[in-house]
């Protein structure tokens, strides 16, 4: 079975038991396009394709997973890179993102920041394998495939229209159990939901991660 996300993991642990991260104060989600920078204004080309999908900087989301809260902070984007910081509970993820006009690798993924001290896309040293995220020319199975391309989603942050949607299934070797991941981005903003279900045999678990509101 393949590696699934440090993300993914967490929010299928946290959802079935008592570990203690902060909960949503819930109420009002109100959005709106806060400070943010487009790909144009800091060196990027006219976006093509799935870079329309890389988000702004200076973007911060919020989201929730069942009763907890999950932030991604937009810090740096510059060409075609994007750098974000993800907050969940008291750990903190770096992830740095490349977008062409066909494809998205994750060149970094970590939540092991002891002594970094320069979070920028300078500072930083991507991973010796970059992860494929989406390759419109790679469809095989047990990668992530294009499964859809203009969605329209509702959220509690609003409705989205022209989502991209990709779709991961994993299917375990040592037992019945499938897990199909589904992640949803939107124009400028990125990912704005990621919902996973666990299926072996007649027991089925479903997480949601979505967006509630954006600055």
């Amino acid at each position: 079975m393949k590696k699934l996300s440090g993300l993914v993991i967490a929010a299928l642990l946290l959802s079935g038991c008592g570990t203690a991260v902060k909960e949503t104060s819930g109420g009002t989600t109100n959005s709106g396009s806060g400070n943010h920078v487009s790909a144009s204004e800091v060196g990027a080309v006219d976006p093509e394709g799935l870079q329309v999908y890389m988000p702004e900087q200076g973007l911060v989301k919020n989201f929730e997973v069942d009763t907890f809260e999950v932030v991604r902070e937009v810090k740096q984007v510059e060409e075609n890179k994007a750098l974000e910081i993800i907050t969940f509970g008291d750990v903190k993820t770096v992830q740095i993102s490349e977008w062409t006009e066909s494809t998205m690798d994750m060149l970094l993924e970590t939540s092991e920041l002891t002594g970094v001290k320069d979070l920028s896309l300078e500072g930083l040293v991507p991973m010796e394998s970059p992860v494929s995220m989406i390759n419109e020319a790679n469809q095989a199975e047990g990668e992530w495939q294009i499964t859809g391309t203009s969605e329209t989603l509702e959220t509690p942050a609003g409705t989205f229209e022209d989502v991209l949607v990709i779709t991961q299934t994993l299917k375990s070797d040592t037992s019945d159990q499938v897990t199909a991941i589904s992640n949803y981005y939107a124009p400028s903003l990125g990912l704005i939901q990621e919902q996973t279900t666990v299926t072996n045999g007649d027991n089925v678990h479903e997480s949601k991660m979505e967006l509630v509101s954006y600055e």
